[in-house]
């Protein structure tokens, strides 16, 4: 099946064509969800666009000219509404973080595709599988923040929500038969619940790649390149990573050069990065000097010794079930629920039915065995 084949969608751009789309999605017992967004153009991504596909209908939401969303919000929440993504983490917490939205009722056929131990999960395999419709992927990494779009990535956008349906259809129908669809609601309403809003750009070097192997003065002098870096990434609108790179600023942190000659005997620093920057990082380093500030110790959210060895007891568990039930692991216990349940380390079954008030299917299922598990530690 080509994508040349869907109907036409539409297209949102205006106070007329949003209250069109508001009146007919109000309607509908489910609508599936997708989003692009610009993270590899600009200093500060966000949404740019959001599709929106009924049974009958596909909608592009540009959000880049619309004035603001707010009337998305009830439907979002609406219960009786069942909202259907594909990997949906990063959907919702873009989201969550332009918009305030929350989701209730959300369904995601990645969750779905796990569950069912599919061999390959992401949307083009379970397309091509299951619908006999062929992705188009050249427009995965496209600028989504650029206006107007080509009809091409109108059409790839389009594609990602339009199957998401029937996808669904067909996920649901196989997981009934293997009892496993109670288990792919209670992960889909985790995910919605516990998916934090992304956060906005901030300067922060225990995210830079290799820090945590330097020593407390390197650490200080990474801290001020890592400043100088989002100054300019800021000035420029792009991200920090297409200034420079992780590695140019802990090769010049270890270092700590006196010279610019001395950039050049790092391998990560060209004769063209010296040129542009070599000054400046010189002064960068020269100011560091007169002030090196110490960087406060990273926060060690470590979990006591015998949570960790619950962790282990559960996860080895559910290791086990899931090789017997021919499933992946997590499958079984899924990670947030395995950390919440040795976190807590409940005592009792009626405890540990308060810690899983949320994961019943997964309570019913197996809570007299992950009890069994605690009481074997504990003994």
């Amino acid at each position: 099946m080509l994508l040349s084949q869907m109907p036409p969608a539409s297209i949102v751009n205006n106070a007329e064509t949003f209250q069109e789309m508001l009146a007919h999605l109000k309607t509908q017992p489910d609508i599936a969800i997708d989003t692009e967004s610009n993270s590899l153009y600009v200093y500060q991504e966000r949404v740019c666009l959001i599709q929106i596909s009924t049974a009958e209908n596909d909608y592009l939401i540009d959000t880049l000219v619309l004035p603001g969303l707010d009337e998305l919000a009830p439907l979002f929440a609406n219960p009786a509404i069942q909202k259907v993504f594909h990997a949906g983490d990063y959907d919702l917490a873009t989201l969550k973080r332009d918009y305030g939205f929350e989701f209730i009722n959300v369904f995601d056929t990645m969750l779905a595709a796990t569950a069912l131990a599919e061999p390959s999960i992401g949307l083009a395999a379970l397309l091509e599988k299951n619908l006999g419709v062929v992705m188009e992927k050249k427009y995965q990494r496209a600028d989504w923040g650029k206006r107007p779009l080509s009809s091409e990535m109108l059409l790839y956008a389009q594609s990602d929500s339009h199957y998401l349906l029937d996808l669904r259809d067909i996920l649901i129908k196989k997981l009934k038969d293997a009892n496993r669809l109670d288990s792919v609601l209670e992960d889909s309403a985790a995910v919605a619940r516990i998916t934090l809003p992304m956060k906005e750009i901030e300067e922060n070097i225990w995210k830079v790649r290799g820090a945590q192997d330097l020593n407390p003065m390197s650490l200080s002098l990474l801290k001020q390149l890592n400043h100088f870096r989002e100054d300019l990434a800021r000035q420029r609108d792009v991200p920090p990573f297409k200034v420079f790179s992780d590695r140019v600023m802990t090769e010049i942190a270890s270092t700590q050069p006196h010279f610019q000659e001395e950039l050049g005997l790092l391998p990560s620093l060209s004769p063209r990065f010296i040129k542009r920057y070599g000054s400046q990082i010189m002064k960068v380093i020269q100011e560091w000097r007169k002030n090196p500030i110490p960087v406060k110790a990273r926060k060690n959210n470590r979990p006591s010794d015998r949570e960790l060895k619950l962790r282990d007891k559960l996860s080895n568990w559910r290791k086990a079930i899931g090789a017997k039930e021919k499933v992946p692991s997590n499958v079984v216990l899924p990670r947030d629920l395995l950390e919440l349940i040795a976190n807590h380390d409940p005592a009792t079954k009626e405890e540990l039915e308060i810690v899983m008030r949320d994961y019943p299917y997964r309570y019913r299922r197996y809570g007299h065995q992950i009890f069994n598990v605690i009481k074997r530690r504990s003994q």
